[in-house]
């Protein structure tokens, strides 16, 4: 679904009685991601769908006006996955063909940093 490119949700769930979620996590929302984050819940997985999240119809012609005309080089910083990513950059303009060849044309943040 990345390359689509979609957004992923997922829907899963796990039974917890409001008592169990009190004395657990109570308000403190970071201790109940951290429990996530480590996987002490176990959700069972129902399902995933993609949703598609077109551009904006004039996205593609402001870039490529930036680019000409301003002389602009413009950069995409997204929270996708780099293949969604790469193929939103690659609709809207900001990558061409070419560039989806250069090794570090598109790079996660780690290799970022």
């Amino acid at each position: 679904m990345a390359s689509k490119p979609l957004r992923v949700i997922a829907f899963a769930y796990h039974i917890m009685d409001f008592e169990e979620w009190q004395s657990a996590y109570g308000e403190a929302s970071k201790i109940f991601e951290q429990a996530l984050d480590d996987r002490h819940i176990n959700f069972t997985f129902l399902g995933a769908f993609g949703l598609k999240d077109s551009l904006r119809p004039n996205v593609k012609s402001a870039i490529k006006y930036v680019q000409e005309k301003g002389h602009l080089q413009i950069r995409m910083i997204s929270g996708d996955h780099i293949e969604t990513a790469k193929k939103v950059a690659h609709k809207a303009g900001i990558l061409t063909d070419e560039d989806l060849e250069k090794e570090n044309a598109v790079m996660d943040a780690e290799d970022f940093r």
